[in-house]
């Protein structure tokens, strides 16, 4: 007797079970690649490429659902962060407070209440900054160098120098020893010892501004809007760094004058030396 099974229902069974695997297939491949774009925008944004970097958070999140999309509009923020637009920053970062990140990046997960109070913080919203930077120190359950930058900056901006200085001054050698010593950090540091000692401070924090400057004009921009005094303080440092470029460019056009009236100088005297009228043999002594 022959065996056989009937074709139709066969070729159902298989393409029942073909879906499943295809569907795994393409969240497998879309998942690839979320972790591409992700990654891209990760580099991008440790090496300076911010507004790359956004734009490749936001391909990240286009299409993605779940923690992986909170984390990609998460990087979208911190790129408007670093780029100075704080008060968008602050609007992508405060809706997804409530939501959570992936497993993997929990530290991201403290880090993000720390991000959105900085930018309140500039925004001059300090009261709902604490509260977010309580937050961040109640989700990991303790202080940690990552989050001393909000602190500061809330302490700056309600004018409590003195206390946001001596902050640093005792937090320093270990956020060197962290590697937190941003630029915002050194800034602030500049600011509060310009404020609360300027005579004793000058030297150093014209070192400072000048190692600083320029300071972007998108973050000036912002700064004179939401913040004037820091914004002044941060043009000291555009305007040391301007006097200095006058003055190089001073120094490098004298000395080309130099050289250019010495070169004038070499041609005359090759001149000179080309009309000298040779000696004519006619005019020699008979008596040699």
């Amino acid at each position: 007797m022959e065996w056989f099974l009937p074709v139709r229902p066969v070729l159902s069974v298989l393409m029942l079970g073909a879906l499943p695997c295809a569907a795994a297939i393409l969240v497998l491949l879309h998942r690839s690649r979320w972790t591409r774009s992700y990654r891209q925008a990760c580099d991008l944004l440790g090496t300076g490429g911010l507004q790359q970097a956004e734009e490749r958070f936001q391909r990240a999140a286009r299409g993605a659902y779940g923690t992986r999309r909170t984390a990609a509009l998460a990087g979208v923020g911190v790129s408007r962060m670093q780029q100075g637009r704080y008060a968008d920053a602050a609007a992508m970062l405060e809706p997804l407070m409530a939501r959570r990140l992936p497993r993997a990046m929990g530290l991201d997960e403290v880090a993000l209440p720390g991000h959105l109070a900085l930018c309140l913080a500039m925004l001059g919203e300090t009261s709902r900054a604490r509260h977010w930077l309580g937050e961040a120190h109640e989700r990991f359950g303790g202080r940690v160098t990552f989050l001393l930058l909000p602190e500061i900056a809330i302490l700056c901006r309600e004018g409590h120098l003195g206390a946001a200085l001596k902050m640093m001054e005792d937090c320093w050698p270990l956020l060197m020893a962290d590697g937190r010593l941003c630029v915002r950090l050194r800034l602030f540091r500049a600011f509060a010892q310009w404020k609360v000692d300027p005579e004793r401070n000058t030297d150093f924090v014209y070192m400072t501004l000048l190692s600083l400057a320029p300071i972007p004009e998108r973050e000036l921009a912002f700064c004179r809007e939401h913040w004037p005094v820091l914004a002044d303080f941060m043009q000291k440092g555009n305007d040391l760094v301007a006097r200095r470029e006058q003055e190089r460019a001073q120094r490098e056009a004298d000395l080309q004058a130099r050289y250019d009236e010495r070169d004038r100088q070499l041609a005359k005297r090759v001149a000179a030396a080309r009309d000298i009228p040779e000696p004519d043999d006619d005019d020699e002594d008979p008596s040699h």
